[in-house]
């Protein structure tokens, strides 16, 4: 689950320039020193003598259970270790595991309440198996109680953004694992009573957390599901049968990105005031080609890869994609984790040309820098070291 919110905080504690700078010298002075791109790095293997699973950049985690919700939807019950912090209602964390030598990580909500962390030291994590993923299939069929995998602190802005009342939550698929804690988090608060869930599945042998929406209900919660291969997706219909006072409501939105578009436009057309519509995609936001500017006069937009020496080329106004999905559909597969932009695995060197950031709506300067593969949108020429 990447994250892409519709409303963006930014630190402003340290300047991006300083930030760049210390940790280059850190690394230079690593090199000199160890031979190694981080003093981590070379202690690294020397801890591992005593404890195997330690990992200088990694947060251990105990699995203690694995629940089987439905044929493709498993909960994953977690120990943290004491260096990982707390949460709230709505956040996510990565989750890194070894397969075949490789270290695989993927974003996921937090599915279970901060409360429930305070009191059992564990926090839940509700996956859909993907049939082409490599991390949650492998998972479903091989986690088990007592295995160690890896967590970041947990981050993310969906979260309660105050405690007025007439709250609307609309969730798809795995949408829910980022609302259900809310809900559980703050069910005995005043505003709860008369909160609505509208929560969209598949059928009805994917209908998730049915006990906890049965307990919720006798809390003052209002909830349904509706089933997409009986009813269709989210419509103005659904919403009016449902909701009689939708442009009075405050809007959390979790599902995955059309939905949250389709959903988004459906409540501004019922009067929604933007401020009052909060979301989180699970993946990277949809991308349209009128969504950015391409370089003047190009016709066709070429990417080099220097390194892997290939070089593709296709026309400016065909669908816009990532420069990950490019290198992927080319038979070039960079580091990737997250695909949102959080984990910042797929960082690379551009040499030259211009690129456009999906996530912060803007353009990068032609010159030499970093970039993140998964946001970037090549606009003219691209040269890459990849």
């Amino acid at each position: 689950m990447e994250t892409i919110m519709n409303k963006q905080h930014t630190n402003n504690l340290l300047h991006p320039t300083l930030v760049s700078f210390s940790f280059s010298l850190i690394q230079k002075l690593a090199k000199i020193l160890t031979n190694t791109i981080s003093f981590g790095v070379y202690i690294e293997p020397i801890i591992q003598l005593v404890s195997p699973n330690w990992k200088i950049d990694r947060i251990n985690a105990k699995i203690t259970a694995v629940r089987h919700e439905s044929a493709n939807i498993y909960t994953l019950v977690l120990k943290p270790s004491s260096k990982w912090n707390t949460y709230e209602a709505g956040q996510f964390i990565q989750l890194s595991s070894e397969i075949k030598g490789s270290l695989i990580t993927r974003t996921f909500s937090i599915s279970s309440e901060p409360l429930y962390f305070k009191t059992s030291g564990k926090i839940e994590l509700t996956i859909r198996s993907q049939d082409q993923g490599l991390l949650t299939p492998w998972l479903r069929t091989s986690a088990q109680p007592g295995n160690t995998i890896y967590l970041s602190q947990a981050s993310g802005d969906f979260k309660l953004k105050n405690k007025k009342p007439n709250k609307l939550f609309i969730a798809a698929g795995s949408g829910i694992t980022a609302i259900r804690p809310i809900l559980k988090q703050y069910k005995n608060e005043a505003w709860f009573k008369g909160a609505q869930l509208l929560f969209y599945v598949n059928n009805r042998r994917e209908c998730l957390f049915l006990e906890d929406l049965n307990e919720l209900e006798n809390c003052g919660l209002t909830y349904k599901y509706i089933y997409s291969e009986e009813s269709g997706r989210i419509c103005q219909q659904h919403l009016s049968d449902f909701c009689d006072d939708l442009s009075d409501r405050e809007v959390y939105l979790c599902g995955p990105p059309k939905m949250i578009e389709t959903t988004n436009e459906l409540l501004k057309a019922n009067k929604v005031p933007e401020s009052n519509i909060f979301f989180e995609y699970f993946g990277p936001p949809p991308l349209k080609s009128n969504d950015f500017e391409l370089d003047d006069s190009e016709e066709f937009i070429q990417v080099d890869y220097l390194s892997s020496k290939k070089q593709v080329s296709f026309k400016a106004d065909s669908t816009p994609k990532t420069l990950l999905d490019i290198a992927e559909s080319e038979g070039i597969n960079p580091v990737s984790g997250c695909r949102t932009g959080v984990c910042h695995q797929c960082i690379c060197k551009k040499k030259q040309g211009r690129v456009f950031n999906i996530k912060t709506k803007q353009y990068s300067d032609s010159g030499s820098e970093e970039i993140q593969l998964c946001l970037s949108v090549p606009v003219g020429h691209v040269e890459l070291e990849l």
